[in-house]
């Protein structure tokens, strides 16, 4: 039987151990990974008759006009129930019947990969939707991988190659921030900046650095110029793509490309997965679509079951936040 556990009564050591053990395990449901993304974050948890966690599903709680809701966490693309054995239709209907009795309002709250085959016929009376990212098993060889390619991005990685650039590992977050907010950020509606994304990034670059589970790769010009640079975490199998970012130089190379193609070959032959972490922008999926990546969906659900007045309150808060960013640009 599931139960709502609020962020003082978690027993952590018991959720971290949950959360390595279930075969859906991602690194964004881990609890040191939560404090950074949705600090006050609760739970739905289950329990054995030992009192061991054996099921659980993460909760970004926030606050707001004296009421809690959920919203999905910036750099946690996927959420939802982790479980050390397979979820039954009476699990899916308690964890419907809770989020409905401890919620009033759900921006977007999303679910994890494996989840999708029960949540459309299990969650009544909440608002879903289908987002996409796309999976490249890492098992066979790299031959295989490119073999797997689409033509047309194999010989656009044959093009990237005669530019000669250096492909290495890097611990410079400085450098892969300070290429993302001159080329990339000023591209994107509403970015903060160090205030808030950055902030986030790299509190959990330090945390996964610190464990062993995080890496860099850049690109570099045979006069020493950084190009492009991308981040990457892993665990449990999986290996997240959770940030990158291009010069318009790096852009006009492929430097991107290459870099992909570079993580591929080192980890070919390995038990890994690697997420692509895509959004929903065509032609980003595209794009990963081309190196023979598989799209899978995954389902979001909504709730607004808020009062009128605090209805129009969130309106009016939502347009000056707008307007407020504007501002800035």
């Amino acid at each position: 039987m599931f139960r709502y556990v609020g962020p003082e009564s978690l027993n952590r050591a018991q959720w971290d151990a949950l959360i390595t053990d279930a075969p859906n395990g991602l690194i964004y449901a881990l609890s040191w990974y939560l404090d950074i993304v949705a600090p006050g974050w609760a739970a739905l948890v289950k329990l054995d008759t030992q009192g061991r966690y054996v099921a659980g599903l993460p909760l970004p709680v926030q606050r707001r006009f004296g009421f809690r809701y959920l919203k999905q966490p910036l750099f946690a693309q996927q959420l939802g129930l982790f479980s050390r054995e397979a979820p039954t239709p009476a699990d899916w209907a308690e964890i419907g019947t809770l989020l409905h009795r401890e919620f009033r309002f759900i921006t977007r709250y999303s679910f994890n990969t494996d989840n999708t085959p029960l949540l459309a016929a299990a969650l009544p009376g909440f608002e879903t939707a289908t987002f996409h990212t796309y999976y490249l098993p890492l098992h066979p060889a790299h031959g295989q991988l490119v073999a797997g390619y689409k033509p047309n991005r194999r010989w656009r990685l044959n093009q990237a190659r005669r530019r000669g650039l250096h492909l290495e590992p890097s611990t410079d977050l400085d450098q892969l921030v300070r290429i993302f907010d001159e080329n990339t950020a000023p591209l994107i509606y509403g970015v903060i900046g160090e205030e808030y994304e950055y902030r986030l990034l790299r509190a959990l670059h330090t945390q996964a650095s610190q464990k062993g589970l995080a890496q860099m790769w850049q690109a570099r010009t045979t006069a020493g110029e950084v190009v492009a640079m991308l981040m990457l975490f892993e665990f449990n199998g999986r290996l997240t793509y959770i940030f990158n970012a291009s010069t318009e130089a790096g852009k006009a190379a492929g430097a991107i490309s290459l870099l992909l193609d570079e993580v591929f070959r080192r980890y070919a032959g390995r038990p890994l997965c690697f997420d692509f972490e895509a959004p929903e922008v065509s032609s980003i999926a595209h794009f990963y679509g081309s190196f023979g990546s598989v799209e899978t969906p995954f389902l979001s659900i909504s709730l607004n079951r808020l009062p009128w007045p605090v209805r129009q309150l969130k309106v009016a808060r939502t347009a000056l936040v707008r307007a407020w960013q504007r501002g800035r640009r």
